[in-house]
């Protein structure tokens, strides 16, 4: 028979272990951050398509800690054919690099520069994340785990824009239900094979 005391202590030793076993498991996707040389890429996100469309666009905030200038010239995955940066605020039909400046931060957001990823190949979930490679002209290349927004979302984890993606695709903001899930999920592939 378990004492109080053995008992607690049994409990406190499990909720400490857990608790480290769940920060532990915290790898760059939960930081938001990536570092490569002098640049920090922090908040990735991109807006999924709208139903029926295959572009996206991608967004950040982009730090240049160093005293050199560097440019942001591709974006890669899998996931997607192409990617097409536009830097030029001013002209955001035109396909340029987008520009870091030494000792500054720039953020790409919507209304303003950022990347078109396009000709996607697979389904983008809302809520979910999709890995991609930045590749920048002098520090080179850095993976990152970019968050997957509503269309329409005005910046990164916008609740109110995914609040209205899920209303309009019948989801429960609570979640999905007991069991209901892996069934939604698998049945959300095999029609997306389909197509």
């Amino acid at each position: 028979m378990l004492k109080r005391r053995d008992f607690l202590l049994t409990g406190g030793t499990l909720l400490t272990g857990t608790a480290l076993g769940l920060f532990a498991s915290r790898g760059p996707a939960s930081a938001h951050e990536y570092d490569v040389g002098h640049l920090k890429v922090e908040h990735p996100w991109l807006r999924a398509p709208v139903d029926g469309d295959n572009k996206a666009q991608f967004y950040a905030i982009l730090h240049n800690s160093g005293a050199t200038p560097d440019k942001l010239i591709a974006v890669k995955s899998e996931k997607f054919g192409k990617a097409e940066v536009h830097g030029d605020a001013k002209k955001l039909d035109l396909i340029t690099p987008i520009v870091l400046p030494p000792k500054s931060t720039l953020t790409l957001a919507p209304g303003g520069a950022y990347v078109a990823l396009l000709d996607i190949k697979k389904h983008l979930e809302v809520g979910w994340g999709l890995e991609m490679t930045l590749v920048f002209e002098k520090a080179g290349e850095v993976e990152i785990d970019a968050a997957i927004d509503a269309p329409d979302a005005a910046h990164a984890h916008d609740a109110e824009a995914m609040e209205r993606w899920q209303k309009a695709h019948g989801q429960d903001s609570a979640g999905p239900k007991e069991g209901a899930g892996h069934q939604d999920h698998e049945h959300h592939e095999h029609h997306m094979d389909k197509k």
